[in-house]
């Protein structure tokens, strides 16, 4: 064959051969296409699935939750329903039980005196100890307590005074008692050594007085204040009105009782006590009360002289205060008055007496600024009459009716600091007027308990 034969049967194969090359493309192509379309499908699948499963384990959770919750209620359920039925638990301890409030109050004064302090005398009246201090830089006295809840149904309370007698610390027993916190029906009990209810300002403790030192009253009949060893029992009624009563029975061993008579039951007291508000910027309280004592071989005065036989002493009181808008922090105003009646019966220096005497304060306070206060009081003593064999006397007051006037200046830094400027007329002696004036700080360190009203 020729070499012309020879390329064209070579020709005729390759043009025989091209459409089987283009189909061959053509279905590669559509496979190329359908495995996009199935890729597309897959990742819109995945997206599905992803979207599935976050579903799922919400739910999941949300389920778990609801359950757990309903397990938690079901538990909590159970738990009441078995302490409902369990018999009551043994008293806990208080929370405070080992970490009493403890706190302390320091006192000093600088006082200045136009008649000896040394000779002072309240002319009429055996005095129990209290005067109007020495001259020069002196100490008060400080105080230190301690106060907690002892478990649910008592708290207790233990309060020691120190005071200064020349280059002597004197270290006594202010009060010491216990307390019942849930009596029913109001009623409340207390023993041990304790301040007396009687009166209003009984109660407190000097270093919360409005002035630097206690009404001639007091000084007089109650030797600065009453505190004796005793039980005190007292109901709060169920009204709208405040209106508590008070009975105590104590040792009678303080002034104005001496010795502990009657087997240990030398004194008694009673009181009742009301208050309320009217409107909101003033409220008051009220009060009535009356001591009995018993003293055997009590001794006062440098002599001494002796008294036995009986002391009764009825307080009424009245306390007002008024506060703008009932808000006493910038501004606020206190009146307060007490009248006291003192009647004596039995031996004074082996001699016969019985008699009645009259002793009377009022006050006004008025706080014009936050840190600042200004304060008036007025003090009246009347001794009765003493047969003629006591004439010339301690109780022989020579018609002398004692009387003082004192104003006072008060700056408090915080509720814990206190300066207090005081200035009296003194005129409780027989003979003269004494010019007094005391400047006195107060500073209370700790957790302090409350004053009531």
């Amino acid at each position: 064959m020729s070499s012309s034969g020879r390329s064209a049967i070579v020709a005729l194969g390759l043009l025989t051969s091209v459409p089987a090359y283009a189909a061959s493309d053509a279905d590669l192509a559509e496979i190329r296409k359908q495995i996009d379309v199935l890729n597309q499908r897959r990742l819109e699948d995945a997206a599905r699935i992803k979207d599935l499963e976050d579903r799922l384990a919400k739910a999941e959770t949300s389920a778990k939750t609801a359950t757990d919750a309903a397990a938690r209620a079901t538990t909590t359920a159970q738990a009441a329903a078995q302490a409902a039925s369990a018999p009551p638990p043994a008293p806990p301890s208080s929370a405070n039980a080992f970490n009493p409030a403890i706190s302390g109050v320091l006192d000093g004064k600088l006082g200045g005196f136009s008649k000896n302090p040394n000779t002072y005398a309240l002319a009429g009246f055996p005095l129990g100890g209290e005067g109007p201090g020495p001259r020069g830089v002196f100490l008060g006295e400080a105080e230190l307590n301690a106060q907690a809840n002892v478990d649910d149904l008592f708290m207790g309370s233990l309060t020691f005074s120190l005071g200064q007698d020349g280059p002597n610390t004197e270290v006594g027993l202010e009060e010491a008692f216990i307390q019942t916190l849930s009596l029913p029906g109001g009623f409340q009990a207390t023993a041990g050594k304790f301040l007396s209810d009687i009166g209003y300002l009984n109660s407190f403790h000097d270093h919360a007085d409005d002035f630097a030192d206690r009404p001639l009253a007091y000084r007089a009949f109650l030797a600065g204040g009453l505190k004796d060893i005793g039980v005190r029992l007292t109901w709060l009624a169920p009204t709208t009105t405040y209106l508590r009563f008070g009975a105590e029975v104590m040792r009678g061993e303080e002034f104005p009782g001496a010795g502990a008579a009657n087997n240990g039951f030398g004194a008694k007291s009673a009181y009742v006590r009301a208050g309320d508000d009217i409107g909101a910027e003033i409220s008051y309280q009220a009060g009535l009360s009356w001591l009995w004592t018993d003293a055997a071989g009590r001794e006062t005065g440098a002599g001494p002289d002796v008294f036995d036989g009986k002391t009764d002493v009825g307080i009424a009181h009245l306390v007002v205060k008024w506060a703008p808008n009932g808000n006493p922090v910038n501004r606020n105003f206190k009146f307060q008055a007490e009248v006291l009646r003192n009647h004596i019966d039995g031996a004074f220096n082996g001699l016969v007496v019985d008699r009645t005497d009259y002793g009377a304060y009022g006050q006004l306070v008025y706080q014009f600024k936050p840190q600042w206060r200004v304060g008036y009081r007025f003090d009246w003593m009347d001794a009765g009459n003493v047969p003629v064999a006591l004439a010339g006397t301690t109780l022989d007051a020579q018609g002398h009716n004692a009387t003082r006037s004192t104003a006072m200046l008060e700056y408090d830094h915080s509720e814990f600091s206190r300066l207090r400027l005081q200035y009296s007329y003194d005129r409780s002696r027989l003979f003269g007027a004494d010019h007094q004036v005391l400047l006195q700080y107060t500073a209370t360190i700790g957790a302090h308990p409350a004053h009531s009203y």
